[in-house]
């Protein structure tokens, strides 16, 4: 479910009035038409800066690498959805082509109504979720509670959950990407916490669990959507407790080096779209140990293979798919001195 709060809390604007910088529902909210692109990142394992917050502070964001392909977001209107009706109320709607976000725009505030990920469905149809209530500025706190269903099919999954949200605006200054590539002055932070707790029905068995994320949102004069967003995850269930992080920025910010040192010429993989397995198809020019790995959505590793002390060549690895559900995947090459990811679809 990571997805779901990344993008959900992920799309206001900023501007700026006497260096100080304010959101406002006329100049940052996003409206029917706004497009914008953002690409992934990778921390190397890096502790990132985000318990830094106050006013005049310096984030200094090393050791971060991109990692991931372009992800296009656009804003349309209910009209041009078929599922809006589902949520009754919209009056946006967005898009990244792998998820769909419903929203409710009124005078002061923005409202997440519903969001649908593949054949997943989060729908706060008892109690929407606040956004954002403007004016925001350095110090802004709003709590807020949000409440519906859940549901889900192959496997079945069906329920209801209640989720508590507290945003604040808790720190103003520099953003600085790997000492000087990237620097961005009179940033505005956004901390957003968010707590789930659902029950559900899962293949006719009860389960219960609760999901935590905090989200760090950074903004500029320049930009309406956030320049750089970090998402931290925590998923306890009954089989399936996890921690992870995303990190993202967007797409025209320079962060560094690129992940993708094994690129299409010698990290391949075939069929794509695969059914039953994939081949990945490289080319060593040192000696290396490998960890090839497929990553499903909610970034959930379904699939790992290990290739120590392999020699300078070309290779060729199959990985069995068998029992995987149609979708989107992303397959990772990990290695000590170079990494790789490239997008995968099962049908």
């Amino acid at each position: 479910m990571k997805k779901i709060y990344l993008l959900v809390f992920s799309f206001i604007g900023i501007s700026q009035i006497n260096a100080q910088i304010t959101l406002t529902k006329a100049a940052n909210e996003p409206v029917i038409g706004n497009a914008y692109d953002s690409k992934g990142l990778d921390s190397n394992n890096t502790a990132l800066p985000m318990n830094i917050s106050g006013t005049n502070v310096t984030w200094n964001i090393t050791n971060i690498i991109e990692a991931g392909g372009i992800l296009t977001n656009t804003f349309i209107p209910a009209s041009a959805d078929p599922n809006s009706s589902n949520y009754p109320g919209t009056t946006i709607v967005q898009s990244d082509g792998n998820s769909v976000s419903y929203f409710k725009s009124s005078p002061s505030l923005y409202e997440l109504l519903g969001l649908k990920v593949g054949a997943f469905v989060l729908n706060y149809n008892t109690n929407p979720a606040t956004i954002a209530s403007y004016p925001i500025t350095m110090g802004y706190l709003n709590n807020d509670n949000g409440a519906g269903t859940i549901a889900a099919t192959n496997p079945s999954v069906t329920g209801t959950f209640a989720s508590t949200i507290q945003t604040t605006a808790d720190g103003t200054g520099t953003l600085n990407f790997n000492s000087g590539t990237t620097i961005f002055s009179n940033c505005l932070r956004l901390k957003t916490t968010q707590h789930i707790s659902f029950n559900v029905t899962y293949m006719g068995f009860p389960l219960s669990g609760t999901i935590d994320q905090v989200i760090y949102n950074y903004y500029v004069s320049s930009n309406k959507f956030p320049v750089f967003t970090v998402n931290y995850t925590s998923v306890i269930a009954p089989g399936n407790n996890r921690k992870q992080v995303n990190i993202s920025t967007l797409s025209f910010v320079t962060v560094g080096v690129k992940e993708n040192k094994l690129n299409d010429l010698i990290f391949k993989t075939y069929p794509n779209p695969a059914q039953n397995e994939v081949n990945i198809h490289y080319v060593l020019t040192q000696n290396d140990s490998y960890t090839f790995q497929v990553v499903n959505t909610f970034g959930q590793v379904v699939r790992s293979v290990s290739k120590p002390n392999l020699q300078p060549g070309m290779y060729n690895e199959s990985i069995d798919l068998t029992g995987l559900s149609a979708g989107i995947y992303h397959v990772k090459v990990d290695g000590k001195n170079s990494h790789g990811v490239e997008k995968l679809i099962v049908q």
